[in-house]
């Protein structure tokens, strides 16, 4: 275990990371270290990624089981018909750091995975979202500090973004975020 204390859940993510890729499981890191990565520095107690079982050799049972037997506290909550997240598992260790994976977004594709960005962290390599998934993800989150995550991104990657790419991910989550995205667009470039 990296984590040497309370607050470390960035670190924590690494030895989570390290169980997703033992059983090939594709992940993408979203959240805070996402908006970090992007250049929207934002606290958070957690550490989040989005991940699937699709082309992995388990399922969420044999991921807690795994997450168990590496000594972390590991739970598993299914999302309602009007959740957008088909289910998560909270993986927390011995210093209450946490990592959510969330599984099936609703509008999010599975070829999110072949957009990630692979980048640095405390000398391990991680999986980050595209900028382009992470701001259509934000439009279709819509809460007051996820519009914001999506404007400073905006602001801080415009160059580098693909438009036409990320209004088709936004059009996945539906027409009312495009027409959020397109207003976002507006206000910020």
């Amino acid at each position: 275990m990296r984590a040497k204390g309370p607050g470390q859940s960035a670190i924590f993510l690494l030895d989570v990371v390290d169980v997703l890729s033992k059983l090939r499981i594709s992940y993408a890191v979203v959240g805070a270290l996402a908006a970090s990565f992007y250049g929207i520095v934002r606290a958070s107690m957690d550490a989040d990624a989005v991940i699937s079982f699709q082309g992995s050799k388990g399922n969420h049972k044999l991921l807690l089981s795994k997450l168990m037997r590496a000594g972390f506290d590991a739970t598993w909550r299914q999302g309602g018909v009007d959740d957008p997240i088909a289910g998560v598992i909270n993986v927390e260790d011995c210093y209450h750091n946490r990592v959510d994976l969330l599984m099936g977004i609703r509008g999010m594709k599975a070829d999110v995975f072949s957009r990630t960005v692979v980048s640095s962290l405390f000398n391990s390599r991680i999986r980050i979202i595209s900028v382009e998934d992470f701001i259509a993800m934000k439009v279709f989150a819509g809460g007051h500090k996820d519009i914001e995550d999506a404007k400073g991104a905006l602001k801080v990657s415009a160059g580098k973004i693909d438009m036409a790419l990320l209004e088709e991910l936004t059009l996945n989550y539906g027409k009312k975020e495009l027409k959020v995205l397109k207003a976002i667009l507006k206000e910020c470039l």
